[in-house]
C-alpha cells in the first residue's frame, strides 16, 4: 500500500517520484494499491491504471496545502489489514495521524522528502506528532544523505534509515529524429543558451538567476509556469532583458521537453531555500549529458551532483557568483561538455529509475521476511533477500574520519 496526499494526474515533485515507483514495483510483478485525495471536492474514485490500483478519498477543501478528508482513517485501516507492507510519503500529517490511530498488522516504512518549510505556524503542533510517527515506523528512506544530516529529528534515527536515491526513466530523455530536430531549431533561434525548468515559485530563487543574467551575452529560456510569472516577467522588463530572457510557459510535448535540454549548454537550479530537498531537475539535466549550476541549500541539493565534476555550487541569493558561473560554463565549453559526460555517468551509477526500484524492492523483501519471522507467520521464499548496509550517514561519517 503506498500512501501519498496526491497522485496522477496531479503534478509534483513527490507524486511524480510516487507515480515512477508505483508503475515500477507494479510492472516487477507486485500488487500495488495506492491511497490519496483527490484534487477536488469530489466523491472517491477506484480505478487502475498501468497497473496500479488507485483509491481516491474525497476532499473538502484544503488547510495548509494539506487536504481536508475527513472519511481517511477510516479508508486507511480497511486498505492497512489487506496489506503486506505499508509505504508513506511523507510529509503526510494526516497519513502520520491515521497510521499511528490504526492497527499495526504490517512493516511500515516511509519516504522523507524534506521538513515541513511553510506553514511553520502549524510546527508546534506538528513536531510533537511527526516524533513519535518516525519512532514507530520501522525503516526511513532518504534520497541523500543530507536529508538525514538536516532533516528535522532524522539525526537520532540514523540507524533506521536507508539511502535510496531517487530515479528517473532514462528514455523521458531518449533522442528521437523530432526532437532531434526541434534541438537545431532551438540553437538557431537562441544560439548557445542556459535553461531553466520547474514551477515559477518564490523559493526557485529566479529573481536572482534573472539579475544575474545582467552580465551575461547568451541566453536564458524559463520553462514551466507558476504564480511568480508576471512579477518576474515585469523584472525582465525592468533590466531590458527581454531579447535575451524567454518564457515558455510549461512544457506539455515530450518532444519539445527533450530538444530543451538536450540543445542547451548547461542547466540553472538558483534554489533559495530548503523547500528545494532534490531537485529532480538535476537528474533531466545529467540524462542529457549537461553541466548544472546550483546553489549550496541545506538540503540533499548540492550532493546530488559532484561539485566540480559535475556541477558548479553557488551560494544562494547571490547573482554575482552565480552570473560568473553561468559565464565559466559558456566561455569554456569543452570543460561544459566533459562535466555533462561525468554527470551521464553519474547518472548511470546512481539514479536509474531500475536502480531506485531494486533498492525498493530489496527494502521490502527484508522487512516483510523480518516481520513474519518475529512473529512466527509463514515465511515466503520467492524472492530473495537482499542484505541493505548499515545508516549511510554513519557510513560517510567513517569514511571522513579515515581520511
Amino acid at each position: 500500500l503506498q500512501i501519498g496526499k496526491f497522485y496522477l494526474p496531479y503534478r509534483g515533485g513527490i507524486e511524480s517520484i510516487a507515480q515512477a515507483l508505483s508503475e515500477g514495483l507494479a510492472n516487477a510483478g507486485m500488487d500495488l494499491t495506492v491511497m490519496c485525495s483527490m484534487e477536488k471536492r469530489w466523491s472517491t474514485l477506484k480505478r487502475e491504471v498501468e497497473g496500479v490500483r488507485i483509491v481516491k478519498v474525497p476532499q473538502f477543501g484544503v488547510i495548509a496545502t494539506h487536504p481536508i478528508t475527513p472519511t481517511w482513517p477510516d479508508v486507511y485501516k480497511d486498505l492497512a489489514q489487506e496489506a503486506d507492507l505499508i509505504h508513506i510519503h511523507c510529509p503526510n500529517p494526516l497519513a502520520e495521524l491515521s497510521f499511528l490511530m490504526a492497527p499495526k498488522n504490517c512493516p511500515v516504512v516511509i519516504t522523507y522528502y524534506s521538513d515541513v518549510a511553510q506553514h511553520r505556524w502549524l510546527l508546534p503542533l506538528y513536531y510533537p506528532l511527526q516524533k513519535m510517527f518516525l519512532r514507530a515506523v520501522d525503516r526511513i528512506i532518504v534520497p541523500t544523505v543530507n536529508h538525514i544530516r538536516y532533516g528535522n529529528g532524522l539525526q537520532d534515527m540514523q540507524d533506521k534509515c536507508t539511502l535510496i536515491p531517487f530515479g528517473l526513466d532514462a528514455s523521458t530523455l531518449e533522442k528521437t529524429c523530432i526532437s532531434n530536430v526541434l534541438s537545431k531549431e532551438l540553437q538557431s533561434k537562441y544560439g548557445p543558451y542556459a535553461f531553466f525548468l520547474g514551477r515559477l515559485v518564490p523559493y526557485k530563487g529566479l529573481e536572482y538567476l534573472i539579475e544575474a543574467m545582467r552580465d551575461v551575452n547568451h541566453n536564458l529560456i524559463i520553462a514551466g509556469d507558476g504564480p511568480e510569472r508576471g512579477k518576474l516577467e515585469a523584472l525582465v522588463a525592468q533590466y531590458q532583458l527581454k531579447d535575451k530572457i524567454h518564457f515558455l510557459g510549461s512544457v506539455e510535448n515530450q518532444e519539445l521537453f527533450k530538444a530543451l535540454y538536450h540543445a542547451c549548454q548547461m542547466v540553472v537550479l538558483p534554489s533559495i531555500t530548503a523547500v528545494e530537498n532534490f531537485g529532480m531537475i538535476q537528474l533531466e539535466a545529467m540524462c542529457a549529458s549537461k553541466p548544472v549550476i546550483t546553489t549550496d541549500l541545506k538540503s540533499g541539493v548540492p550532493i546530488v551532483g559532484e561539485p566540480g565534476r559535475t556541477n558548479l555550487i553557488v551560494p544562494p541569493r547571490n547573482s554575482e557568483l552565480l552570473s560568473e558561473a553561468i559565464n565559466y560554463l559558456f566561455n569554456n565549453p569543452i570543460e561544459a561538455k566533459r562535466m555533462g559526460t561525468m554527470g551521464h555517468q553519474r547518472f548511470e551509477n546512481m539514479y536509474t529509475l531500475e536502480k531506485m526500484i531494486q533498492g525498493h524492492i530489496s527494502l521490502y523483501t527484508e522487512l516483510i521476511h523480518q516481520f513474519r519471522l518475529e512473529r512466527g507467520l509463514e515465511v515466503r521464499h520467492n524472492t530473495p533477500v537482499i542484505p541493505f548496509p548499515q545508516s549511510p550517514l554513519s557510513a560517510v561519517d567513517k569514511k571522513k574520519k579515515a581520511a
